[in-house]
């Protein structure tokens, strides 16, 4: 026995609209060109966002050739490092006296202004320290490193970037050089005539 859908003769009604073959062709298609224009958009934008701002006061990333130990990194290549060099002109230092000895922070901002930095007019910091630190004001961590490197006070006397200089203002400074007993003894203007 057979049965029939209503109102038919026996046999299915043909499938009105888009056969769910062809409907879904069509999401895949939609799906392709989003993905094709994802990528077009990304090949596009990617090396805009990968390229370092120019800033301005700043001199080109220097590329130096190391050589692993032994000679070559191990297949006749040699490897290269990038670093940046910040001009000493677009560094505002502030020196600040945290010793005893009378004059030293003066005797700092003079020898780091004939280095060519921008130096602020030296002060007393809030308190006495018993080794020189530098402070980096406003995130600039290169230009506390090259007021180190100018001073030839080691990497670990830099603080922390989110520590807080011990100094009644920074203001107009990136970097700040509290001057403890081992800068004073290089620097003590009573014994010294010329800083450095």
């Amino acid at each position: 026995m057979t049965t029939s859908a209503p109102g038919g003769n026996g046999s299915a009604d043909p499938p009105t609209g888009p056969s769910p073959v062809n409907h879904d062709r069509a999401r895949a298609g939609r799906g392709l060109v989003l993905v094709i224009v994802a990528v077009v958009l990304g090949a596009l934008l990617l090396p805009s966002a990968t390229r370092a701002p120019l800033l301005v006061g700043t001199v080109a990333p220097r590329t130096t050739p190391t050589v692993a130990a032994g000679g070559s990194t191990g297949h006749n290549h040699t490897s290269t490092t990038t670093t940046t060099t910040v001009a000493p002109a677009a560094i505002h230092v502030l020196v600040a006296n945290a010793t005893l000895v009378n004059g030293v922070a003066g005797a700092v901002t003079t020898f780091l202004g004939s280095k060519g930095f921008a130096t602020l007019t030296a002060t007393n910091a809030l308190l006495k320290v018993t080794a020189s630190e530098l402070y980096t004001v406003g995130g600039a961590t290169a230009d506390t490193s090259a007021a180190a490197a100018a001073l030839d006070l080691p990497a670990s006397s830099i603080e922390p970037a989110a520590s807080a200089a011990p100094v009644a203002s920074t203001t107009g400074a990136n970097v700040v050089v509290i001057v403890g007993p081992d800068l004073a003894a290089r620097f003590n203007p009573a014994t010294t005539t010329t800083a450095g």
